[in-house]
Formats: C-alpha cells, structure tokens, sequence
C-alpha cells in the first residue's frame, strides 16, 4: 500500500486537484474559472490600477479613514452597516467594475460550451456536463472523484458545525478502489 504524508493544506490542494481532473473528464470546463489563479486574472484585469483614497469602494467596503497603518471601511458583513479598521492596509484592494468581471466569465462559459460541442458532438448548454456516472466519462474520472469524496469526508467529520444535508457528510464510492484511507491532522 502507498503511503503519501502531507498537512491537511496539502491535502486540500490534492482534493482540489483531483476534482478539477474529474470534472475536466464529464466536460465541465468552466470550473477551471475556480482557479485562484484564473479568478484573480479577471478579477485583475477589471480593477482601475490607482493609489487608494477615501471614498474608493474596495472589497471590504468603502473606504472612510486612511493613514499610512490602517484603513477604515464601511460595509455590511451581517451586523448592518458598521465601520471596520483594517491593518492590513497591503490587502485592502479596490473591487472590480463587476459587470465586467460577470461578462468575461460568461463569454468563457460560452466558450467552455463550444469546446463541449466540439469535444462531444453534443450541446449540453450552459453548466452541462455528462456526469460523472456516463459510461462514455473515463474510469479515470470516477476514481478521482472517489478520492475527493473520501478526502472531503473526512474534513467534514473533523469539523464540529458539520451538517449531514452536506454533499460531504457521505460517501459513495464506485471504483474498485474502495480501499481508500484518509487520515487528517487535528
């Protein structure tokens, strides 16, 4: 048996990897726009590059007070309204123009559809895909999809505000693979 030791944000990274591998295997090409990477190219490339100034809407909100060590923004984060003093002031980044951010990601779903057209020969649609469970959908796939559900069960019985209507809080496991052992850090 193969024996892998890693921290748990290894762990994750391996998780995700196999998830996009298996998603990538059932057409569904979109989900690469969850890259960090990707997400943050957009995000990017519709953000006005400028100094910071009151007045400016960041992601933490609008900025209200600013000196050289702190930054304070007013926003909503659940409470209502209210002023928070970040001290951070490298992190604090201004928002995107979000139509935009929205309409490049929609123009790459609609590319993301022709690739499925031609890769398939099928129209699938907007967020369609062939599933993991199609027999046309390499084993592959469904092996690496088995191994995420393995890993991400066992970060939902780690987690002590766990719900059992969660898509992590079971297993379902199709490959001869069943054998699979996952073991967090605490």
């Amino acid at each position: 048996m193969a024996t892998l030791e890693l921290n748990n944000e290894q762990l994750r990274l391996i998780q995700k990897a196999l998830d996009l591998y298996s998603r990538i295997g059932i057409l569904q090409f979109d989900m690469i726009l969850e890259h960090p990477t990707i997400e943050d190219l957009i995000i990017n490339r519709n953000t006005t590059k400028k100094d910071l100034e009151i007045g400016d809407k960041t992601m933490r909100g609008e900025i209200v007070e600013m000196t050289k060590k702190k930054i304070k923004t007013k926003g909503s984060w659940g409470k209502g309204e209210e002023i928070k003093t970040w001290t951070d002031v490298e992190n604090v980044k201004l928002s995107p123009d979000w139509n935009s951010v929205h309409f490049d990601r929609d123009e790459f779903r609609k590319k993301c559809n022709e690739l499925k057209k031609i890769v398939s020969g099928e129209n699938f649609g907007t967020h369609g895909n062939m599933g993991i469970y199609n027999p046309k959908v390499d084993q592959s796939a469904r092996d690496a999809y088995d191994l995420v559900q393995v890993i991400r069960h066992e970060f939902w019985k780690a987690n002590p505000n766990r719900s059992s209507i969660t898509v992590d809080s079971s297993v379902h496991i199709n490959s001869k693979n069943s054998n699979i052992k996952v073991q967090i850090d605490n």
